[in-house]
């Protein structure tokens, strides 16, 4: 079974629009290309960030688990 694709209806104002709609064709891009990977970019970076945090609290932690274990 192949992905099926979903439309997902997003409000902007006119003004942000045209600022997307600008930078879409500066990068010869559709305006749907640009939403969708800028989207989808903003959505891996901040899982990046979520697990990038995870792992440092875990890591800080480690000793004070270690000690409280004792």
């Amino acid at each position: 079974m192949g992905n099926v694709k979903k439309m997902l209806p997003v409000r902007f104002e006119e003004s942000e629009i045209e600022e997307i709609r600008a930078q879409a064709e500066s990068e010869g891009r559709t305006l749907q290309e640009y939403a969708h990977d800028t989207l989808m970019e903003a959505v891996s970076a901040r899982a990046h960030r979520r697990r990038d945090t995870l792992d440092r609290v875990l890591r800080i932690s480690e000793g004070l688990n270690r000690r409280l274990a004792q």
